[in-house]
């Protein structure tokens, strides 16, 4: 595999498709730290390129450009596959590349910034097809290879609450979450990386999707950036949280304290129950001295996971999380980035089969959660995933309600990552022996994923427009 990105989702997929068996050949990224640093932690002798036209180029001419003037070029096969997770406005043009190679494609969502996007890829695809080229295209959705999802599917598919009749999907991101990537991060201008509905909710639009099973009939959407307002800055804040501001100790989304002491990661972890984690997180945050000074705990201050690891090249330190938060986006006072995406919204959906349903964004959450509810003629399901997960199935009539155990994260989604790369290296075994079937079941699940994008940018435009959007 070559892997395109080595940022936090790139660096991420290929530690479990290198788990699974997969070798790392070529890695992408215009920051060359960056790379370096992922080809050692997978200790691979993988090519680097800046360019993933550099690569395509050197793939075709069968060896890789020389590093310089004395040096000899590289010989490098061609890869099986390659994962993409580069900046969004970054995926479909080296998918289209590397798949017309006869390359399959795991790529990170979304696949397409616009509805002709799309269309495009959907006519690539048939077109690859009608050449008898069987490059696959699989995108990261990756809560459809959840413990926690697959069982509602199943349970669905078993008619165990009879006909579904309506669904109410909330996407509750955390205070914190909201602020790291929609606030201060990569995707807090939409005019330059993606909607938040494209960007975080393409993943509840395709579930929607997939569990409503059918076509969509209309979108309509209403919500806006209410929060991180300058207006709503406390008086005297200032431009960075690097800066001496005095609400430091008091602000929630103070810097130094979300990525240097890991604060809201901990509260989080603290509060999902009473195993090992949940008692160490707590542990943390009543006695930050200790994690600071003990040889055991000192390699978790500075944080080194999620947010802190995205903002930094190359290893976690405390010089170089500070230097990032002195100089980058991630410093930034929250009410003062210029953000423009939106914090709350909601967004109802009729499908071609009658079956209703309601996404909500909620990014000022507690928690980082997603709650369902899921309404039929004989019975009901409603769950939360996040936080240990919890599924339960009433039955109209009946006298108890049903607990389903679930497997889930105590945060995050580290389970269903590495299940989305099983299920792509497994994928490609099926390809390998001419399992047409495999190919073919990818291509149908690409078709709804593309559906689920229609969706999420349909509502975009309801939402800034005030009309609803008809299929």
């Amino acid at each position: 595999m070559a892997v395109l990105g080595a940022g936090d989702r790139g660096s991420i997929y290929a530690g479990f498709l290198a788990q699974s068996g997969a070798t790392l050949a070529a890695i992408v990224d215009r920051d060359q730290q960056r790379a370096r640093h992922l080809k050692s932690r997978l200790s691979s002798d993988a090519l680097l390129f800046s360019n993933w036209k550099d690569l395509i180029r050197a793939i075709q001419a069968g060896s890789s450009p020389p590093a310089n003037g004395r040096a000899a070029a590289k010989a490098i096969r061609k890869p099986e596959a390659v994962v993409i997770a580069l900046p969004d406005a970054h995926h479909l043009e080296p998918a289209i590349a590397f798949s017309r190679l006869g390359i399959s494609v795991l790529l990170e969502k979304p696949v397409g910034l616009s509805l002709s996007q799309l269309h495009r890829l959907g006519r690539h695809v048939n077109g690859l097809r009608r050449k008898q080229n069987r490059a696959a295209i699989v995108v990261c959705h990756v809560l459809r290879y959840s413990d926690f999802f697959g069982k509602i599917k199943c349970l669905l598919q078993e008619g165990a609450i009879g006909e579904v009749r309506s669904i109410l999907h909330s996407e509750n991101v955390s205070y914190y979450h909201f602020a790291h990537s929609y606030v201060r991060g990569n995707w807090r201008d939409s005019r330059i990386s993606s909607p938040v509905l494209l960007a975080k909710c393409s993943h509840d639009f395709d579930l929607l999707g997939w569990f409503a099973d059918s076509e969509f009939r209309s979108v309509a959407s209403s919500g806006s950036l209410s929060t991180f307002l300058p207006e709503n800055a406390p008086l005297g804040a200032t431009e960075r949280c690097t800066d001496g501001c005095p609400h430091s100790s008091r602000c929630l989304f103070d810097a130094p304290g979300t990525y240097i002491e890991g604060l809201p990661m901990k509260r989080e972890l603290a509060r999902s129950g009473f195993n090992g984690i949940a008692l160490a997180a707590r542990a943390a945050l009543r006695f930050p001295a200790l994690f600071r000074s003990s040889p055991g705990l000192r390699r978790l201050w500075p944080w080194p996971y999620w947010p802190t690891s995205t903002i930094v090249s190359g290893p976690v330190s405390k010089d170089a999380v500070l230097e990032a938060l002195r100089t980058g986006p991630y410093g930034r006072c929250v009410y003062r980035t210029g953000s423009n995406q939106p914090d709350h919204c909601d967004t109802t959906l009729e499908f071609e089969n009658g079956i209703t349903a309601i996404m909500r964004l909620n990014g000022n959450s507690f928690q980082e959660a997603r709650t369902i509810r899921i309404d039929g003629t004989e019975g009901t399901l409603e769950g939360r995933f996040g936080q240990g997960g919890d599924l339960r199935l009433h039955r109209h009539g009946g006298a108890k309600t049903r607990r389903i155990p679930v497997e889930v994260d105590p945060a995050g989604h580290l389970k269903e990552d590495r299940a989305l790369c099983h299920h792509f290296a497994a994928l490609m075994a099926a390809l390998r022996t001419g399992q047409d079937q495999a190919l073919q079941a990818a291509d149908r699940t690409l078709h709804q994923v593309i559906q689920g994008h229609r969706m999420a940018l349909l509502a975009e435009k309801s939402r800034t427009t005030g009309k609803t959007i008809f299929r």
